[in-house]
């Protein structure tokens, strides 16, 4: 069961981040998908939140840039 607060996988996005990358057992299970989520260098936290705005974004069907 998940809660609220659980940090979900953030390839399915269905069942609780177990793995390293932030993704589910499942997920984590598969080798396509952990390349997917390998952190390259030069990965930064910062960009790690601004892919993680992107992917809201895209979620919510806005735009992802704004014109100011």
């Amino acid at each position: 069961m998940t809660h609220l607060n659980d940090l979900l996988c953030v390839h399915c996005e269905r069942r609780p981040a177990a793995a390293a990358l932030d993704l589910c057992e499942a997920c984590h299970a598969v080798k396509s998908i952990r390349v997917l989520y390998l952190r390259r260098r030069g990965w930064t936290p910062q960009w790690e939140q601004h892919l993680r705005r992107l992917a809201a974004r895209a979620k919510l069907r806005l735009p992802l840039f704004p014109r100011d």
